[in-house]
């Protein structure tokens, strides 16, 4: 058997390693991936939970600055369409609504 023989037979094994070498580790890296894979879908379900709550903090908030701002509105077409005497009315019987205090 000359040289080239020789190196052939030695590349042969070496691709042949490589390939055993390369399913080796796939089969090692398989489990670590899987566990990224769920710890990642366990954050990405936190993560949707958490936006969900802070999207209804959100839409509270504004609600009650809507609100606000429709009585803040309707009371300035009161003042201003009214007599004096009669804006001193509307604003002693009507008390500001207090809901626009919100925790957050």
């Amino acid at each position: 058997m000359n040289t080239k023989h020789k190196m052939a037979i030695a590349g042969a094994g070496l691709v042949a390693a490589g390939i055993g070498l390369g399913i080796i580790g796939t089969g090692l890296i398989a489990p670590v991936l899987a566990w990224a894979a769920k710890l990642l879908d366990k954050g990405s379900e936190r993560l949707g939970s958490e936006l969900e709550s802070a999207s209804r903090r959100v839409g509270s908030a504004a609600g009650t600055l809507q609100r606000s701002f429709n009585e803040a509105e309707e009371r300035g077409r009161l003042i201003t369409n009214d007599s004096p005497a009669e804006r001193k009315v509307h604003m002693e019987s009507r008390p500001l609504d207090q809901t626009a205090w919100v925790s957050v």
